[in-house]
């Protein structure tokens, strides 16, 4: 931040410099007073009246002139400020997003739009009028040194309310801040968790876990808000008095002969003109505050995460070849690291399963193997070249990955396909179809053009999934990493799923699936097992299953063996079926023997349809 100030330096000087002219002409009142009481008032001259008061009108305008072209400088400089930060601190909030080895930023744009804010208003034009307060008051000395006497006093008290005020709300601004960062992550959390807090009867329970946190904050806020309160009324009330008391000095003066009634009028407007960039301060203090904490944690933030450009070539896109060499990854302050000395090569074009049980690093491998997190130690290759050697841009075209959380952008379903990029028709429309989506797309009622919106989509679980799904293929990856696919899926998509990756192996694309489903298995080529973040085995997919024939594999759900229909007695040909009283429907039948005996509903199209039992379902 200090840098980027710097740069615009010439800028600074130039706000600098109009306050200059600005202070001096803010004189011009208090030489017209005096002019006016010892020469007009004398020489009884109306034509010195009339020069002499459109001389100030000019000066006034001039002021005002002034004023408003160093008001427009300091928004050319944060509008720059804001172009250039915003973006970093955006890239680095989105790369930063739940990468557990970054401390996370999340109020990165409220602090930039703080200070921001406090840059373009009011307040900052005390800190470039406040340099002229020794020059005011050597002038009032220059006019009377008694007057100079009072107009010292009531600046010293200013000076000492204002440091007081300064101790007893810096900690308490501190605290205000982290406590309404704490209301604001937990609201957003049980926002986006609605649905288990509503249905799980938890609304009371985190209602009152957030009264207590924004309790908190209000506290500390209700005593900075006291604390400035009284600091403004005792300014106002400070300034007030060192006016009267230099008015009556004046007089005093007057009365002794030792001062004219024009000279007691300029030092009283100087003496007020010279607080009021005091007075100013002290009312703006909480923004100030607000906007220096905010400048503090900036120029922390981007200090930190500054890195010295790194000239990369621009490589041919991969070929699908990865490989990995003992990858290792840490999560800060757990004892344990996720993935121990992870070491396997994959061939392009091939199709992996990472199966194991939860917990095991499956997650944190698939994040790894697409460039999201870093390794804490080892290396990702994809065609022999280290990740790091690509680009974000460059790879990210190269690359598909379908995380276990699924979230839409907001705008249309054909944006969302395309990676919130310029819309190609044709390419969006084919990964829909790789997808197996574009006839549920088509169903809806604009299509590719149905707005969704965050939290809002309207969409089943399944559905987003396989939209997604459609995303992560769109621009014909090379490398396909799929979590947990079909977590969300029913038969049909499942089915889809299947066609899916027997497509990706038909191009030739190197797949990685991880699964906790045994379906999804059923066209890779090999598997990899892990296991308390090592690879326990790794080899082809008849290989891995017959090691488990005896049960699952671990982390794969056993597939649930068909029931066996019980033998049921026809009934004679002749006989109808029972009909209800007052009712042109067969009735029920009794439970079967071998079937539960509770009847089920099948929802075809949105509409219930009963079924016999369960069976059946």
């Amino acid at each position: 931040m200090r840098e980027l100030l710097w740069s615009h330096r010439r800028l600074f000087y130039a706000v600098a410099t109009f306050s200059f002219i600005v202070n001096l002409l803010q004189l011009g009142p208090s030489f017209y007073w005096m002019a006016v009481f010892d020469r007009v008032m004398t020489s009884r001259s109306e034509a010195t009246l009339f020069y002499l008061t459109l001389g100030i009108a000019g000066t006034l305008l001039l002021i005002m002139a002034l004023e408003i072209l160093r008001a427009r400088l300091l928004v050319v400089i944060t509008v720059w400020i804001d172009k250039r930060v915003s973006p970093v601190i955006f890239d680095a909030l989105v790369t930063q997003g739940g990468n557990p080895e970054l401390p996370a930023y999340p109020e990165g744009m409220r602090d930039l739009y703080t200070f921001r804010n406090y840059i373009t208003g009011s307040g900052i034009f005390a800190l470039f009028d406040t340099p002229w307060l020794p020059i005011y008051l050597a002038i009032i000395f220059m006019i009377s040194k008694t007057l100079g006497l009072f107009a010292i006093g009531g600046v010293a008290i200013l000076v000492t309310v204002g440091w007081v005020n300064e101790r007893l709300s810096r900690d308490a601004l501190d605290t205000m801040h982290r406590e309404m960062s704490n209301s604001s992550r937990f609201v957003d959390t049980v926002s986006r968790n609605a649905e288990s807090v509503l249905t799980l009867g938890m609304l009371s329970n985190v209602r009152d876990r957030w009264s207590s946190l924004h309790e908190m904050s209000l506290s500390h806020q209700t005593m900075t808000a006291n604390v400035v309160g009284s600091t403004i009324s005792l300014t106002r009330l400070v300034r007030q008095v060192v006016q009267i008391m230099m008015l009556c000095a004046g007089a005093w003066l007057i009365l002794d002969e030792s001062a004219s009634p024009g000279v007691m009028i300029a030092a009283t407007f100087i003496a007020s003109r010279a607080l009021v960039p005091v007075e100013m301060f002290l009312s703006s203090w909480t923004q100030f505050a607000e906007a220096r904490n905010a400048y503090h944690r900036l120029d922390a933030f981007l200090q930190r995460i500054r890195k010295p450009p790194e000239e990369q070539m621009t490589l041919e896109p991969p070929e699908g070849a990865v490989s990995t060499e003992r990858l290792v990854f840490v999560v800060p302050g757990r004892p344990d690291p996720v993935l121990k000395g992870v070491s396997f090569q994959v061939n392009a074009g091939e199709s992996i399963g990472i199966i194991g049980p939860s917990g095991s690093g499956k997650s944190t491998l698939a994040r790894l193997l697409v460039g999201l997190w870093s390794p804490t130690a080892g290396t990702v290759r994809f065609d022999g070249a280290e990740l790091d050697h690509w680009s974000r841009d460059d790879l990210g075209r190269h690359i598909a990955y379908l995380p276990q959380t699924i979230e839409l952008f907001s705008g249309t379903i054909a944006e969302n396909i395309a990676r919130m990029g310029k819309v190609d028709a044709k390419q969006v429309v084919r990964a829909a179809e790789q997808a197996g989506v574009h006839d549920l797309i088509v169903r809806l009622p604009k299509g590719y053009m149905t707005k969704v919106s965050e939290g809002h989509s309207g969409l089943s679980g399944g559905q987003k999934q396989r939209i997604a799904l459609a995303r992560a293929l769109f621009g014909d990856p090379r490398i396909v990493v799929l979590d947990e696919p079909n977590s969300n899926l029913d038969a049909d998509g499942e089915a889809t799923l299947q066609n899916v990756l027997a497509e990706l192996k038909a191009r030739g694309v190197t797949t990685f699936v991880i699964a906790h489903r045994p379906s999804v298995l059923a066209r890779v080529d090999r598997i990899l097992v892990l296991r308390d973040g090592q690879v326990e085995r790794f080899g082809t997919r008849a290989e891995i299953l017959g090691q488990y024939a005896g049960g699952p594999a671990p982390g794969v759900q056993a597939a649930a063996p068909a029931p066996a229909p019980a033998a049921v007695a026809p009934a004679p040909p002749s006989a109808p079926a029972p009909v209800a009283a007052g009712h042109g429907r067969p009735a029920a039948q009794p439970a079967t023997p071998g079937y539960l005996g509770a009847s089920a509903v099948v929802l075809t199209g949105g509409m219930p349809a009963p079924v016999a039992n369960q069976a059946a379902a």
